[in-house]
């Protein structure tokens, strides 16, 4: 047999090996990739207490994650807040007690989320995924569930919506485009037929 012919076959036995070696490390770091993704949808959904696919598909999208979930929660307040055109000193407040509050501290992915909508407007994508959201928790929520989120999301935007508004202290404390969204919130979270 000849050096080069041996060489040749040596080398492509060496490729062969690698190349296997190369697809085996290639289908392990894949199967890590979706095991990880997979255990964090699972922990969104378990947070956002969420079953179906195309809501959580929808958060995905616009970058809710597990660990942002509790911002996200957070979103009708920032989006009442934005209701004025601008974020009063009072809910400016009131919002960062309210992420305390739900564990969100500097620093964490959910932290990160709400700087940002505070210092800007939330997108249309952002707050139609929170309606899509907000209406598949309605849907898979027993009627007393249903109620008591209600309640405590409504609740707490009413009081945001109160902390900066009326003339010194007079009149309505709530703007007319604070009850819109107000309403536009209720409405996501109505149980409706599917």
């Amino acid at each position: 047999m000849n050096t080069d012919s041996l060489s040749h076959h040596r080398q492509n036995l060496h490729d062969a090996f690698f190349e296997d070696r190369d697809q085996e490390l290639l289908d392990f770091l894949e199967f890590e990739t979706k095991s990880k993704e997979e255990e964090e949808r699972s922990v969104l959904q378990t947070k956002a207490g969420i079953s179906d696919p195309q809501v959580l598909a929808a958060l995905e999208r616009v970058g809710i994650t597990y660990s942002s979930i509790n911002a996200f929660m957070l979103l009708p307040l920032v989006r009442l807040a934005w209701a004025d055109s601008k974020i009063q000193e009072g809910e400016f407040e009131s919002l960062l007690k309210a992420a305390n509050d739900e564990g969100i501290t500097y620093g964490t992915p959910a932290y990160r989320l709400l700087s940002r909508w505070l210092d800007e407007r939330p997108s249309d994508k952002v707050i139609e995924a929170w309606q899509m959201y907000a209406r598949a928790l309605a849907r898979e929520l027993d009627e007393t569930s249903l109620l008591a989120f209600q309640q405590a999301t409504l609740g707490r935007a009413r009081r945001l919506a109160e902390t900066s508004g009326g003339i010194l202290g007079l009149g309505d404390k709530i703007s007319e485009n604070e009850r819109l969204v107000l309403m536009d919130l209720a409405n996501a979270l109505t149980k409706t037929e599917s």
